[in-house]
C-alpha cells in the first residue's frame, strides 16, 4: 500500500511502462521485462512498510524495484514462458470473473501453465499479444489511478492507495473497453513492426 501522495507518480509510471509494453514489447522485450520487474518488486515492497513512514517507503520502493528488475532481467531466457503464463492467467481471471463473478486461483494457475507451454511453441505471437494486452492492462490501471487521485477520499477511508493491476471487468465500463481497444491496437502495431523487421532481414 502506498501513501495517497504517491498515487499520481505511481499512476504516471504505470501508464508509461504500460504503453511501452503495449506498442514496443516485441522489440524491447528484455527492457520491458526489466521494467515490469521493477514495478512488481516496488509494489510488493510497498506492502512491507507502513504508509506513514515516507523515507522507509521510498527506500523500500527503490530496493524492491531493483531486486524485481534484476530478477526479471536475468529471467530473460525464460521470459517468453513468463509472458505466456501472464497471458494465460489474465485469460483465466477474465473468463472466470465474467461468467462466475470472481477469480478462481486453480483455473488461473492451470491457464498460466497452459499459456507458458503454448508460448514456447509460438514465441513471436505470444510475445506480441502478451505484451500488448498486459501493457494495455497496466496503462489502464495507471489511468484509473490518475483519475482516482482527483477524487476526494470517502469519509473514514485510510489515506493510502493500493496498487491494483487486476484485469478490469466489463461491468466497470470504460477501463474494460479501453483495455480491449488498446490491446488490439498495440497488437496490430507490433505485428506491423515485426513484419517490417523481417522484410529488412
Amino acid at each position: 500500500m502506498l501513501p495517497v501522495d504517491f498515487q499520481i507518480p505511481a499512476g504516471a509510471v504505470l501508464v508509461a511502462v504500460g504503453l511501452l509494453a503495449c506498442f514496443a514489447g516485441y522489440r524491447l522485450f528484455r527492457a520491458v521485462l526489466t521494467l515490469y520487474g521493477f514495478v512488481i518488486g516496488a509494489l510488493f515492497a510497498s506492502t512491507l512498510v507502513a504508509p506513514s513512514q515516507t523515507m522507509a517507503m521510498i527506500v523500500a520502493l527503490v530496493a524492491g524495484g531493483l531486486v524485481g528488475a534484476g530478477i526479471m532481467y536475468f529471467a530473460y531466457f525464460v521470459g517468453v514462458m513468463l509472458v505466456g503464463a501472464g497471458l494465460g492467467a489474465l485469460a483465466g481471471q477474465a473468463l472466470w470473473t465474467e461468467f462466475f463473478g470472481g477469480p478462481n486461483a486453480i483455473v488461473t494457475l492451470v491457464l498460466a501453465v497452459v499459456g507458458a507451454v503454448v508460448a514456447v511453441k509460438v514465441q513471436r505471437y505470444v510475445i506480441v499479444i502478451g505484451t500488448a494486452f498486459i501493457g494495455a492492462q497496466t496503462a489502464v490501471a495507471g489511468a484509473v489511478a490518475l483519475a482516482g487521485a482527483r477524487l476526494p477520499l470517502p469519509r473514514g477511508a485510510e489515506p493510502v492507495w493500493i496498487g491494483h493491476l487486476g484485469l478490469p471487468a466489463a461491468s466497470e465500463g470504460w477501463p474494460f473497453y479501453a483495455w480491449v481497444v488498446l490491446g488490439v491496437v498495440g497488437t496490430l502495431v507490433q505485428l506491423g513492426w515485426g513484419e517490417k523487421g523481417r522484410r529488412r532481414r
